[in-house]
């Protein structure tokens, strides 16, 4: 369970901690350390005919990987579980912009990771008043388009108003108006 957890927060570690190189050791070594152990005590109990122990040694990951998609299923992710520890802050921020009459648009940087071991993607929290941003480039209106562009230059916003082919992105909602844009390479 813990080798499943430390893969499944593989990104949070290196965004967290920036440990980008670190992060392969640190994932293989106990992989493999856990992998050797299971190969020694899967042959070892199938010698001495410990049939339930042999169940258990297969199931354990199984077990492992339905408690993982399990928890995604009922929308409990790692992204999600960052957003309510931090939400007060989020809300702060938000309150703080000024009210011109129009929907409120603001980009908050979740950072980014990359590089040996994990996929290169850049993480930005977006509050979208007008709720546009998960609609295709082509459906956002013409109002919206032009506050984003006003975030855009400097900012992971461009890559959301016009996608390069390249790159793959998501948005996935939060809570409320805020969501979550992660783009991949």
């Amino acid at each position: 369970m813990l080798i499943a957890l430390l893969f499944a927060a593989g990104n949070d570690l290196d965004r967290i901690f920036n440990l980008w190189l670190a992060l392969v050791p640190l994932l293989f070594l106990p992989a493999l350390a856990v992998a050797v152990y299971w190969t020694v005590a899967l042959v070892r109990h199938l010698w001495f005919r410990r049939w339930r122990r042999v169940a258990s040694i297969i199931a354990a990951p199984i077990a492992a990987w339905l408690i993982f998609a399990g928890a995604r299923g009922v929308g409990i992710t790692r992204e999600r579980i960052r957003f309510e520890i931090e939400k007060h802050h989020y809300v702060e921020l938000v309150d703080k912009l000024a009210r011109t009459g129009e929907p409120r648009l603001a980009l908050m940087d979740w950072e980014q990771t990359g590089g040996a071991g994990t996929a290169n993607s850049i993480y930005t929290l977006v509050f979208d008043e007008a709720d546009e941003i998960t609609l295709g480039p082509e459906r956002r209106s013409k109002a919206w388009r032009d506050r984003a562009r006003r975030l855009c230059p400097g900012t992971a916003m461009c890559a959301v108003l016009e996608p390069p082919v390249e790159l793959s992105i998501t948005v996935n909602k939060l809570d409320g108006h805020f969501y979550l844009a992660t783009m991949a390479w």
